[in-house]
């Protein structure tokens, strides 16, 4: 059976998303959280990790920084509340991440990197490390120099999202990339582009093939993303055609329920009211979740600018019921 991940995405799949989803529709195994980067942990990081608020459900923090001892410090306060894995960010192609040379800006500077590495696994003994990243900044070729630094060090779980930084999330994924990393004998989880019933079939058939090929100890590992955030069915869907029954989805169509998606984003919305105390900034953390689900329900533009131009609660609720009780 397959084993699906949440990725993260910055400012959606917060403590609250997680909650709802978990409770409305199942199907992933793990989550994780958007990254974190203050050396304390306070306020909304603080509130982001903390065990009360992710009852039930396994949780990996997330970290992103090209600076070692903090990364061991934010790594340390995350122990102490319980966490035994954490993730390092070398994946995220934002312009003002990478320009800082963080997440997928660090992917060329490797002995950079190396160094780094070298800090966080000596100063972390206990402490699980798995890592997210990209093939590269500009060019293919750069993910040899990058794969024989990850062999050096005991990694988790690397989960590679077989893209340059400079792709972004354009063009197709460069399955060949993936299948090389096969090679290793890095536990690998794949990332990338699957967002239905097809894409999932056939990325996993070429993991599979790769596996049989390099005789790796395949195990069907993905993380999903934008394709869960645009269908929340997905997890369900695929755990289905798998053979293992979930509560998520009833059949293959890849069809939304709507009622069962008024009452999810309801419950975000209830929590984000608890959270936030201010409307307006709900409405917004709103907005950001229909940029993606404007997809998964094929919504005309109309219906887009309907819900863009909401600034009051009420009003955006009166456009989501107007979309949703269709």
């Amino acid at each position: 059976m397959s084993t699906l991940y949440l990725a993260p995405l910055e400012g959606i799949t917060t403590y609250v998303y997680r909650n709802a989803f978990k409770k409305y529709y199942g199907g992933i195994d793990k989550y994780f959280t958007p990254f974190l980067t203050a050396s304390h942990l306070k306020g909304r990081e603080k509130r982001e990790v903390h065990p009360d608020n992710n009852q039930g459900i396994e949780v990996v923090p997330q970290i992103l920084t090209n600076d070692s001892s903090l990364f061991v410090t934010i790594s340390k306060q995350l122990a102490e509340l319980g966490y035994r894995e954490v993730n390092l960010n070398l994946g995220c192609p934002s312009g003002t991440v990478v320009s800082k040379g963080r997440g997928a800006g660090f992917l060329d500077r490797v002995t950079e990197l190396d160094k780094f590495l070298d800090d966080i696994y000596d100063q972390l003994p206990d402490m699980k490390i798995s890592i997210k990243t990209r093939i590269g900044v500009e060019f293919e070729s750069e993910w040899d120099d990058i794969l024989e630094i990850y062999k050096k060090y005991p990694i988790k779980e690397l989960i590679i999202h077989p893209r340059l930084r400079n792709d972004f999330y354009d063009g197709q994924v460069r399955l060949d990339a993936y299948g090389h990393a096969m090679k290793s004998v890095i536990p690998l989880c794949y990332n990338g582009d699957i967002v239905d019933i097809e894409s999932y079939q056939r990325i996993s058939s070429y993991i599979e093939e790769k596996a049989k090929e390099f005789s790796y100890p395949v195990k069907d590992i993905f993380m999903i993303g934008r394709g869960v955030i645009a269908n929340p069915e997905l997890p369900g869907m695929l755990k289905k055609i798998d053979g293992e029954m979930t509560f998520g989805s009833e059949d293959s169509t890849g069809k939304i329920d709507r009622k069962k998606l008024r009452a999810f984003l309801g419950d975000i919305v209830d929590s984000y009211l608890v959270e936030m105390s201010n409307e307006k900034q709900v409405v917004m953390k709103m907005k950001e979740l229909w940029t993606y689900l404007a997809k998964g329900l094929e919504l005309d533009v109309q219906d887009i600018k309907a819900i863009h131009k909401t600034n009051r609660l009420a009003d955006y609720k009166s456009v989501e019921q107007m979309i949703l009780l269709r």
